[in-house]
Formats: structure tokens, sequence, C-alpha cells
């Protein structure tokens, strides 16, 4: 219905989780390892393209090895996932989409430890405590790979935040894909898109807004390794939005 440009708009829940849980039938028929933004897209060469790229010139920015605890937010059907699980130590890989949860647990092609945990929970049940993390540790990786911030509103994305920090690592690789804005606030609330064949909620946040949101990691000692557009050619082709990374890191003093 709307497409709002600067004004800080609420976005809706619960459309949100029928858009996913209609393209957890979807992601299967074109590619289970499909980004949501590209299941649209019959272009199978375009979802190669986004994971061979990210696999060779992004995840080694985590420096990722086996003693690696991670966290992975939105972790889908396990198409980052399958490239972690076989190295880290520790992996729990989040997704509020049932669906996609039963999908990678039941997957054979990714790599199951005794300390690799899939839950079903939103970010903000698994911050508020309504959800138990599976691992009483803290994480020195955290991942967002393709984009969840976007879907969530503001004043929830600080407060999860400023619960995450207390579950990472004294020494901790953050790494966050998500779609931006390049020039100024874009909410899309309940809209129809053409890409997407979908009515379809998302929040795209300039940089500048992602920096103000990363006040509480920058308060409690990281700092900002990597801020750019995540491809080096762009595969999505968007006017208004990139897809952008975020590195952040933070060390022991």
């Amino acid at each position: 219905m709307e497409r709002v440009y600067k004004e800080h708009v609420k976005i809706d829940h619960e459309s949100l989780k029928n858009f996913y849980t209609q393209r957890a039938v979807e992601k299967v028929s074109v590619d289970v390892d499909a980004p949501v933004v590209l299941c649209a897209d019959k272009d199978k060469s375009k979802i190669e393209a986004w994971t061979s790229f990210e696999i060779e010139h992004r995840l080694p920015l985590l420096s990722l090895d086996d003693n690696s605890n991670v966290l992975e937010v939105g972790c889908g059907t396990g198409r980052i996932s399958k490239y972690i699980t076989s190295v880290a130590d520790t992996y729990v890989g989040v997704d509020y989409v049932k669906e996609f949860i039963d999908l990678i647990q039941s997957r054979e092609d990714i790599a199951k430890k005794d300390e690799t945990h899939f839950i079903h929970s939103s970010i903000q049940d698994l911050t508020n405590g309504k959800v138990e993390f599976p691992f009483k540790g803290r994480f020195n990786r955290f991942i967002i790979s393709g984009g969840v911030l976007m879907y969530i509103n503001d004043d929830e994305v600080k407060a999860a935040l400023n619960k995450l920090v207390e579950r990472f690592d004294d020494e901790c690789i953050i790494y966050l894909s998500e779609p931006i804005a390049l020039q100024e606030r874009l909410t899309l609330n309940k809209f129809y898109s053409e890409n997407l064949e979908s009515e379809y909620s998302a929040i795209y946040r300039t940089e500048k807004e992602y920096n103000d949101i990363f006040s509480v990691l920058y308060k409690s000692g990281f700092e900002l390794k990597v801020s750019e557009e995540f491809f080096y050619e762009d595969i999505k082709n968007q006017k208004e939005t990139k897809q952008w990374i975020f590195i952040l890191q933070r060390s022991k003093k």
C-alpha cells in the first residue's frame, strides 16, 4: 500500500511472516539456497553468483576457525550456514520462519555437530528471553547475511542489539549484510512488489542511520572496520538501494 520516504513508519510483522511462509515453498522450487530477494528471479546464475561472491570475497572477513562460536540470525534454509557449521566449534542458527528451520534441519549437505543448533524464533523473542539460547557461553562471531534488520522496526533493532551485546565475547566479529537506501530512508509497508510478485514490507535505512543504530556496539568497544557496497558488480541492480556490508570488531585491550 505504502512507499514512504524519510518518515519513520512502523512496518507490519504479520504481513512479513505471511510473505516468508509463502516464500518457504517457493524457495525449494526455485533453489533451496536462493536469497529471498532473488526468489522471483528465475535466472539461477544470479543465485549462484551471489553465494559464490560471498563465499570468496566476504565470508573470509569473519576469520572463521575451530574456535569460533557463531550466532547466525536469519539463517533461512542454510545458504551460508553450510559453509560455517563444518568449520566452527559452536553454531546457533535462528530464523522466525518454522518452515525454513524444518528444511535446514533435514538437509544432509549441512554438517551438524553436537554443538550445531537451529532455533525457530524471531530475534526479538530470542533477545527478550522468550526463547532460550542452547549455548550458554559467549559468541565470538555474529552473522546476518542478506538482510534481517530491514524487517524490524527501529526500537526493536536497538533493543535486540542492547541484549545481544551482552552475549558477545570480549573478542568478537560482527558480519552484517543488509540492503540500504542510497539517498534517503525508504519504507515499504504492505507494498506490492512486482519483482517479488507479492505484498512486501521492509525498511531501507541509510548508512548513517545504521551507524546511529550501532551506537550501542560502539559504546561496548566495537569498531567499524568495513562499510561498503556488498558486491563489486551489483547483482540486484536496484536504483534506490544497494546491498551493503558492515563488519564490526571488538578486541581485548
